[in-house]
């Protein structure tokens, strides 16, 4: 039950905060996230039911409905649609979430330096989503890198995670602590990207925008003094 119920409530949080930020008429990215929230809330929606298979389980009620629903054909095939959907629309987040960063890099300005920022922002969210992943024991990281972080970092909380009990407030602990480091990865990402590009990309795209402005207005310049001297003439 842990891991369904902090897979729920990551996901959950994950879809509430992408809806909020597909309402946002200003974001260049509103349409990829309203997506990301309705495949999270689908993702989020599967976990929380098998959390309520597991806390149920062994109940006459759903014995007999899990037996009522196996004897019908038609609602295994329900069934079985439902988990694939559930399953191809966990694994759609990602991908989505890179379209949605390659929407605000090509909407940016100066976007040689917005696509080197967006770049280290998703890196650095899915390297530190891998590791407390696995380091969470939340779902199987096939990356052997992921894998030998994560066990590094569970080795050095072992005593604490140890301590906890396995029960819905380690779960709610988990599914938080992943957001939270899902969160900080965008960050640290972000802000090594804004470190590189702010003494190269950025410096000059400053300086032809200065360059493009003033060849702006000495051309105006230009033209306004032409016409003063036809008017003289």
């Amino acid at each position: 039950m842990t891991v369904a119920l902090a897979n729920a409530l990551r996901k959950g949080c994950f879809a509430y905060m992408n809806n909020e930020k597909g309402h946002n008429v200003t974001r260049a990215d509103r349409m990829e996230r309203q997506v990301t929230s309705y495949c999270q809330d689908i993702a989020a929606a599967d976990d929380t039911l098998k959390v309520v298979r597991e806390t149920t389980k062994g109940s006459k009620c759903v014995d007999a409905l899990s037996r009522t629903m196996k004897s019908t054909k038609s609602t295994s095939k329900l069934l079985e649609w439902a988990g694939k959907t559930a399953n191809f629309a966990s694994h759609a987040v990602n991908p989505i979430l890179c379209v949605a960063s390659a929407s605000r890099a090509l909407s940016a300005e100066d976007k040689k330096s917005a696509i080197i920022q967006e770049s280290g922002a998703m890196l650095g969210m899915f390297a530190f989503e891998g590791v407390a992943k696995s380091a969470m024991s939340l779902a199987p990281v096939k990356n052997s890198t992921y894998n030998y972080l994560g066990k590094g970092v569970r080795n050095l909380v072992t005593k604490f995670i140890g301590k906890l009990p396995n029960n819905k407030y380690t779960a709610i602990l988990k599914g938080l602590g992943f957001v939270a480091a899902s969160l900080i990865g965008f960050e640290v990402g972000h802000y090594l990207g804004k470190t590189i590009t702010k003494n190269t990309t950025e410096k000059d795209f400053e300086l032809k925008k200065l360059q493009k402005e003033q060849a702006q207005i000495a051309k105006l310049t230009e033209s306004n003094n032409g016409k003063k001297a036809d008017v003289v003439g």
